[in-house]
């Protein structure tokens, strides 16, 4: 195999197809440039993936139609694998185009329509039936399309038309030890079927997905010889020649992929997890045409990751944070709030609420007449103030509002609609609130103070420091954790401790396991009841929250689909 092949690990737009188009122009010519022979680019790479209802405008078909056109004739010595929606007989496909020399030689649709978790592809798309073989400088190459290649029986059927290399191109969205996954099984595919595999990944942030990237080139005998970036765009040439040399040394040797024990550290999750909310945050705040955020700080643990993720994603220049203290807000708070942005560099106000809560307590007074004094409406009030408050600060000067909610506190309804819900991004409304704590620990370890990795160059010791100080001050992490809308308010006081929580919504969301399997796991059936009732019981709010960045298999909103008037009460 005398060729080179180039992975162009891209980050479109979903819509922007003259911008999508010019990034992929230009990749083709970097590559070209690199002396390749072919340049892969991801799935739906002309549209962005996933396009949704857009695929529903006829006008947007065509004009991707059109923008493959300027592809074709930008490719002048060197092939092309690009992704693009096909047209045909009045149906539409997912589709990878081959392109040589500045003709469109070939068309492969995608085989296998996902429509589980995330994907909804056959509201859209009809399957394929080619099987797409073109020859590239006398080897034969196979392309299909990122589930195709999850599919054994598709695998099965390729290897029997003999392909000398098989290239994938994807956009296999990110969950937390997903890529090892995807790893180990393209590793398989290419071992079993003894063929090379390529496959390209999307990167970027759409909505409440990322994409992590991630690309890879294996031998025939399932080693891994080149990866894309994770979470970064990225162009990788591969010498197709080294790669038969390096098969056919394993070969001698009886080597091959060995597989893995499937256990990812947690090292490692916490270091994806924070890649994947940075990109999140990154491009949905991008795309949508933002420049600043702006973050409610009350000095506990959700509201200081969020702004420390924000503040490495988007710079301190760009994230604006509020402190809106009431009569019950403990000075310990404000002070922490007030560290924490001296920390990370960011603009920092104090705007205090004790006049509007005051303000509605009279202009409810004869309403509330006879009822209880402190209870959960007049706390509720505080949090709705500050909500408005917020949302004011967003519409008079264009900043996007972050809310800080975890998904612990969002599972179980522990969070008040239009107050502490109130915003246009959910940062870590899929992040368990134990593993808050644990993303605190990390961004401590990896970032100092001025948001540059791992303090002064060769200063280990003080490694995520800066001036013996942390990003988020300890005094933040170690405070039990309250909500602060009455005096002494404990979290513990309507939820059982995070360590007990988490496990059982893990359980029950995350594995989807019956109340009695999580009763046998340990846990005492009155709580694991009462947990359960409220998770299916706040569905109504879950549905009313801003969009959150997916880290887990079963993140509220497209990824765990319930309905809201429900009455099933599974065993």
């Amino acid at each position: 195999m005398n060729y080179k092949v180039a992975l162009a690990q891209i980050n479109p737009t979903v819509g922007d197809i003259d911008g999508n188009t010019e990034k992929i122009i230009a990749y083709i010519r970097r590559a070209r440039e690199k002396g390749a022979d072919l340049v892969v680019f991801p799935e739906l790479a002309i549209t962005g993936y996933p396009p949704k209802d857009l695929l529903l405008k006829p006008s947007f078909v065509r004009d991707n139609m059109g923008a493959l056109d300027l592809i074709i004739a930008e490719s002048r010595d060197i092939a092309v694998v690009v992704g693009f929606v096909d047209a045909v007989a009045g149906a539409i496909h997912n589709a990878a185009a081959v392109i040589r020399d500045r003709k469109l030689t070939g068309v492969q649709h995608k085989s296998n329509l996902p429509n589980y978790d995330v994907f909804d592809e056959k509201r859209y798309f009809e399957p394929g039936l080619r099987d797409l073989r073109f020859e590239l400088d006398g080897n034969l190459v196979n392309v299909n399309i990122c589930e195709d290649i999850w599919v054994e029986e598709t695998l099965i059927e390729v290897q029997s038309k003999k392909p000398d290399l098989i290239v994938n191109i994807s956009a296999s969205p990110f969950y937390a030890g997903k890529s090892r996954a995807r790893r180990e099984l393209i590793a398989r595919r290419a071992e079993v079927n003894r063929v090379p595999i390529v496959h390209v990944n999307l990167i970027g942030g759409q909505d409440d997905l990322v994409f992590d990237g991630r690309s890879y080139v294996f031998s025939k005998d399932g080693t891994l010889i080149a990866e894309g970036k994770q979470f970064e765009e990225d162009l990788v040439i591969v010498d197709m020649a080294d790669i038969a040399d390096i098969a056919d040394m394993a070969d001698m040797a009886d080597g091959g992929y060995e597989g893995g024990d499937g256990i990812v550290s947690e090292d490692d999750l916490l270091k994806e997890i924070y890649g994947a909310l940075l990109l999140g945050i990154k491009d949905y705040v991008r795309k949508n045409g933002f420049e600043k955020v702006v973050i409610g700080l009350s000095g506990g643990i959700d509201s200081a990751v969020t702004t420390a993720l924000a503040t490495e994603a988007l710079g301190a220049q760009n994230v604006v944070c509020v402190s809106m203290p009431s009569v019950i807000s403990s000075k310990s708070g404000r002070d922490d709030a007030e560290r924490l942005a001296e920390n990370l560099g960011v603009e920092y106000r104090t705007i205090p609420i004790a006049g509007a809560v005051d303000a509605y307590a009279a202009m409810l007074s004869d309403e509330f007449r006879g009822t209880e004094a402190e209870g959960v409406a007049e706390e509720n009030i505080q949090a709705r103030i500050r909500g408005n408050i917020l949302m004011a600060l967003s519409n008079k000067f264009g900043y996007l509002v972050l809310s800080t909610g975890n998904k612990s506190e969002l599972a179980v309804g522990y969070c008040t609609l239009y107050g502490d819900m109130s915003g246009g991004l959910a940062v870590i409304s899929d992040v368990l609130k134990t593993t808050v704590y644990k993303l605190a620990r990390y961004i401590n370890t990896v970032r100092g103070t001025d948001g540059r990795e791992g303090g002064e160059e060769g200063d280990e010791g003080e490694r995520g420091r800066r001036d013996g100080r942390e990003v988020i001050p300890e005094s933040i992490i170690i405070k039990e954790p309250s909500a602060e809308l009455r005096v002494g308010q404990k979290d513990t006081d309507s939820l059982p401790p995070y360590e007990t929580l988490d496990p059982i919504l893990q359980a029950y969301i995350e594995e989807e396991r019956a109340r009695e399997d999580i009763i046998e796991m340990g846990f005492d059936r009155g709580v694991v009841n009462e947990i359960i009732r409220m998770v299916d019981h706040s569905e109504y709010k879950r549905q009313q929250a801003p969009i959150g960045i997916k880290i887990t298999p079963k993140a509220f909103g497209s990824g765990r689909r319930m309905p809201i008037t429900n009455r099933y009460e599974g065993k």
